[in-house]
């Protein structure tokens, strides 16, 4: 050999292409062009200042050590009671562990699991990492389809026929879904919980938008499902809902003993959560401060009205209303095909051209759509939009 080689396995792992969209996005940026930006889902509200005070606390009076692997016990006690006041989720405090956000809570979740060789259904469109954790952890990702034509949420006829074929083991889901802002009403997760049941299927459930509804929309975890709760993994948290992204923190919560082992496996990837990190979740568990969230929904909420109003005005572009998260997938079909082009280039264009960043579709397993995350403010929203309507009339 005559250097450091690459594992096969690293090999068909792509980059995120959401933090590669970013990346460009800050080069232009630097370059002195005034880009908007709507690929990133990261809310423009700040981290709610008792929260990150209690963060702040933790380092003036030395709690910055080593914990345990799973995190604190009071953290772990107190994310069980957040579930169960929040979503209606009994668990005991054996049954939760704090993880370094939600990728880092599907990693250790996927790792546990997986068996190599095991087939994953990730149901599309989905979040960019999903078939590359399941790659990491030595499995074979299944996507099965979009489904706009039922908003985004797959019926029990599709999921079984793919279950079937492909002899899958487990399934990913996630609602409020990214990047489409599907909810997945009862019927549908009752669904999927039945035929993961008969099945002997596993569900790893992403529910880190959970709190993020709109109009008449409720979230119903499978967890909470009669059939449901010894067979699935639920990833939650405060990430997006109290802007700690860049915090790292996440709950993963289940059957205690699959639970604890994947605390086993944090604990030789990551040794611990950050310690600073688990002190501001702490504060967000003991008060998850509902009228702040509240101010934050009805600004999400105007934003998601204002862009579903406006691109549905746009020639050739048609955008159904999200119901959850701040996503929203806008249909560039009909331009695409009208002028030759996938939503990969489309996406391109918007950004070199007209300086807008979208994430194409494709990415999530979607092609011929386009994500746009409306966590960013309303000006950027409506420049957003000026530049979609010169590039809809260019011919």
């Amino acid at each position: 050999m005559a250097g450091l080689v690459p594992n096969r396995r690293s090999q068909r792992i792509e980059e995120s292409m959401t933090l590669a969209i970013t990346a460009e996005v800050l080069r232009l940026k630097a370059a002195g062009h005034d880009v908007v930006s709507l690929g990133a889902g990261e809310p423009d509200f700040p981290t709610p200042e008792p929260i990150a005070k209690a963060g702040i606390d933790a380092i003036e009076r030395g709690d910055y050590r080593y914990t345990a692997a799973s995190g604190k016990p009071a953290l772990r006690a107190a994310g069980a009671e957040w579930l169960s006041a929040t979503f209606g989720l009994s668990y005991d405090e054996s049954e939760v562990i704090v993880c370094a956000g939600a990728k880092g809570a599907l990693h250790m979740a996927l790792d546990t699991l997986v068996e190599p060789g095991d087939r994953v259904l990730v149901l599309a469109p989905y979040w960019v990492s999903y078939p590359a954790l399941v790659t990491m952890a030595d499995g074979e990702p299944v996507i099965v389809p979009p489904a706009p034509q039922r908003g985004f949420v797959h019926d029990e006829a599709t999921l079984a026929r793919f279950a079937d074929e492909h002899d899958a083991k487990g399934v990913i889901a996630n609602f409020p879904n990214n990047p489409s802002g599907a909810v997945a009403g009862r019927d549908d997760v009752r669904a999927l919980v039945d035929l993961c049941a008969r099945r002997d299927m596993w569900i790893v459930s992403d529910e880190i938008y959970a709190t993020l509804l709109y109009d008449d929309a409720k979230h119903v975890s499978p967890a909470a499902v009669p059939g449901g709760r010894d067979r699935t993994l639920v990833v939650n948290g405060f990430t997006k809902s109290h802007t700690l992204t860049g915090w790292r923190t996440s709950f993963l919560a289940g059957p205690a003993p699959v639970v604890g082992a994947a605390a086993r496996i944090q604990s030789q990837v990551l040794g611990n959560p950050c310690t600073i990190s688990q002190a501001a979740m702490l504060q967000a568990c003991r008060d998850p401060m509902p009228a702040h969230t509240a101010e934050r929904m009805r600004a999400f909420d105007e934003r998601r009205r204002y862009l579903v109003d406006a691109v549905n005005q746009l020639p050739g572009l048609t955008l159904q209303p999200p119901r959850g998260a701040f996503y929203a997938m806008i249909d560039v079909r009909s331009i695409c095909g009208a002028r030759g082009l996938d939503d990969v280039a489309a996406a391109r264009q918007l950004l070199e051209r007209h300086h807008l960043a979208l994430v194409p579709g494709s990415a999530f397993g979607a092609p011929g759509f386009l994500r746009a995350s409306y966590a960013a403010a309303m000006e950027s929203l409506e420049k957003a939009v000026l530049r979609l309507r010169t590039w809809c009339e260019e011919t």
